[in-house]
């Protein structure tokens, strides 16, 4: 009988000739499909949206590499006239650096925003990607957020999430077809640059009724709100879970990154960032196990995934799949991917042969 490490040797070469994850079911009876809400996913590893998943060439390579999916890169959205509320969010970049955690992994500082394309080039990008989706049989889900009142006074300038959302779903439904149009709204961390996710009742009023304005622009779409990690204790993170499931979300994703100061280990240089790695994943953790007590919705969790080993945490804790980006854009799509699935010491299908997931 062949020990663990032969299996999985002959598994990873027989993926580096074929590059098609269901030899290892056909093979080794071993199944990696997961899903995203009522999606089917090949794989329970998605990339997260940014860089990675803003052009179609890179998430071409994404397919080819064998994650089960990608979350675009989150568009600002629009009215009918091009009036875009949330402009500010097309931010450029203007520094970006690697730092690293405790446990030496690697993080990525920058201070940009969302997509820089209106919403306009932005269709066109993602009605390629989701053609590509559909000949490819690989899931694509489209990420957007528009107008949030700063106030509990102020309007919601509902037709920016009318429009924006009926034409992400018109695109989106050459991939999808008749099923439900899986959309995340990226409550994202510059939110709090912006000075804008700084009043609770405020922030949970964003929860609570962004998903309904989602809701009433189609009746074809299933809406994922992603958590903002704020500084208001985890008890607060929890009421914007039950603030967004009595919004009528179908799902969370737990959680975005912080927005902190940050202060260089080696040059004691200071600036604001958005901020992950283990500190991250340990929190976001804690959030889905606290979530598990409060909720049934499906989570997509996020954050500080460096191994297969943090993966099968995240899915033991009660998440249905697991987003990864800065490990990616690290080592790139197939040696990242490589890595997570068959590292001979804590990758994902080591793991699994070893019956330490739930």
């Amino acid at each position: 009988m062949p020990n663990i490490n032969e299996t999985l040797r002959a598994i990873r070469d027989d993926f580096r000739r074929i590059s098609n994850l269901k030899l290892i079911l056909d093979r080794f009876n071993i199944d990696l499909s997961f899903s995203y809400l009522n999606l089917d996913l090949k794989c329970p590893i998605l990339i997260a949206p940014g860089p990675l998943t803003q052009s179609l060439s890179r998430i071409k390579k994404a397919a080819d590499a064998g994650y089960g999916g990608v979350v675009l890169k989150s568009v600002v959205g629009e009215d009918q006239h091009g009036n875009a509320s949330m402009k500010m969010l097309r931010k450029r970049s203007t520094f970006a650096r690697w730092v690293y955690d405790d446990e030496g992994n690697p993080i990525f500082h920058w201070n940009g925003g969302l997509d820089l394309r209106d919403l306009r080039e932005y269709l066109k990008f993602a009605r390629e990607v989701f053609r590509f989706g559909r000949e490819r049989d690989f899931p694509v889900i489209p990420s957007f957020l528009c107008h949030l009142p700063k106030s509990l006074d102020e309007e919601w300038r509902v037709e920016e999430w009318e429009y924006t959302t009926r034409i992400l779903v018109e695109s989106a439904s050459i991939y999808y077809g008749d099923l439900p149009v899986i959309m995340e709204i990226d409550f994202c961390p510059f939110l709090k640059r912006e000075r804008l996710a700084v009043d609770r009742e405020v922030v949970l009023r964003w929860y609570r009724e962004a998903p309904k304005l989602v809701k009433e622009a189609s009746s074809n779409v299933q809406v994922v709100p992603k958590l903002l990690n704020l500084d208001f204790g985890l008890d607060f993170q929890m009421e914007m879970i039950r603030a967004a499931r009595n919004g009528g979300a179908d799902g969370i994703v737990i959680a975005n990154r912080f927005f902190r100061k940050y202060t260089a280990k080696d040059t004691g240089e200071t600036y604001f960032t958005a901020h992950g790695g283990m500190e991250l994943r340990l929190i976001n953790q804690r959030q889905i196990r606290e979530a598990r007590r409060i909720t049934d919705m499906p989570i997509s969790a996020t954050g500080g995934t460096y191994s297969g080993r943090h993966i099968i945490e995240y899915l033991n804790l009660g998440a249905q799949n697991v987003q990864v980006l800065t490990y990616v854009m690290k080592r790139g799509f197939k040696e990242a991917f490589e890595d997570l699935i068959f590292n001979p010491k804590d990758g994902f299908i080591k793991l699994i042969l070893e019956g330490e997931i739930g």
